[in-house]
């Protein structure tokens, strides 16, 4: 009876951490979809700011080029590879000058820090993913026969997936839902929880940081790095799915 205890606490224990290795995966997955719009897809920004012609709202005449530039620099600041962005200039009205205001650059290292605490978290969340996939491991081969190791180890894992993922979607719909009917209030609420004050509120009439980084931009962007999670999620949905399938007679 003992061992039979044990044996269903390990089951349940071996579940519940492969739970864990999957939200955490998911979020891994979302930073790592953030970071490749960013960064990693050719002309992403270039191409949003002539779809919605960002130029004709800045304050000033501007050039797409300028446009696109000082995004750069602002997402190059913001993973850390410029310290500063004191020297970013843009030509407006002919004039050259530095293009970000004292409070622009302030909500900037507001963003700075968050980005890099992501970035962090998903360093973080990995070395628990791989210490949590050996626990599993060992709980599975003390209650398992040797020949069945592997089977269950990964219907564990893939079953965990699944349940992360389910989770994951049905607070996904919900965003969505919300963001179809009202983005701005979206938009809002995520800035009332990431930041702790009110930089992020600029000034279409000094600040021209928010005349260039649109909400369409931003709703684009989300659709985007949705997109991309969405994809990869699936594929490995696919994969946990048929593991479980094909090991099913397997378990019995």
């Amino acid at each position: 009876m003992e061992d039979f205890k044990s044996r269903n606490k390990g089951r349940l224990n071996e579940r519940i951490a492969a739970v864990i290795c999957g939200l955490l995966l998911l979020v891994v997955i979302l930073i790592t979809s953030t970071q490749a719009l960013c960064y990693w897809i050719p002309d992403w920004w270039r191409n949003e700011y002539a779809k919605y012609n960002t130029p004709q709202y800045v304050t000033g005449e501007m050039s797409l080029d300028d446009a696109v530039y000082i995004t750069e620099q602002m997402l190059e600041y913001c993973i850390g590879r410029i310290d500063t962005l004191d020297d970013t200039e843009a030509t407006i009205d002919g004039v050259k000058a530095p293009f970000f205001t004292e409070r622009e650059k302030l909500h900037l290292a507001d963003c700075r820090n968050i980005f890099l605490g992501a970035v962090q978290f998903r360093i973080i969340s990995v070395m628990v993913i791989v210490g949590l996939l050996l626990a599993i491991w060992f709980s599975v081969k003390n209650r398992c026969d040797a020949s069945r190791v592997k089977v269950e180890y990964a219907r564990v894992l893939a079953g965990g997936y699944l349940t992360a993922l389910a989770i994951l979607v049905v607070f996904a719909l919900f965003l969505i839902i919300v963001g179809m009917n009202n983005f701005t209030f979206l938009f809002t609420k995520f800035h009332h929880v990431f930041f702790d004050n009110d930089l992020w509120i600029l000034d279409p009439r000094h600040d021209n940081l928010v005349n260039v980084m649109q909400e369409a931009v931003f709703r684009d962007a989300a659709v985007t790095i949705g997109g991309m999670w969405a994809a990869v999620s699936a594929v490995l949905a696919v994969i946990s799915a048929s593991i479980l399938r094909k090991t099913a007679a397997v378990s019995r």
